[in-house]
């Protein structure tokens, strides 16, 4: 329950390690993926119809996955110049999608 988000906050911490990363980043990395375990428990439980936790669910990892490959959280990334952090970010984004 908790790997998912922390392995999304990892982004921001890596990135954190060599420049200024605004705190919005951590805030929608963690908002996402705490939204998708939210609805897939809610449609586990009963909680909520299973096809539209399924969609609310998918439409978070969605998010997440454009934020780190296109949004923000990919714009401060390329800014930053320390080859190590774009060779661990890389390594990361392919490990999440695939």
């Amino acid at each position: 329950l908790l790997t998912v988000p922390l392995l999304m906050v990892e982004f921001y911490l890596i990135m954190s390690a060599v420049g200024k990363v605004p705190a919005r980043v951590f805030w929608n990395l963690l908002g996402g993926t705490t939204a998708m375990l939210i609805f897939g428990y809610m449609g586990e439980t009963g909680m909520m119809g299973v096809t539209m936790a399924f969609i609310l669910s998918m439409g978070a990892w969605f998010y997440v996955i454009w934020y780190i490959m296109k949004g923000e959280a990919s714009q401060v990334n390329a800014s930053l110049a320390n080859a190590n952090v774009q060779k661990a970010y890389k390594t990361m984004t392919f490990l999440v999608t695939v």
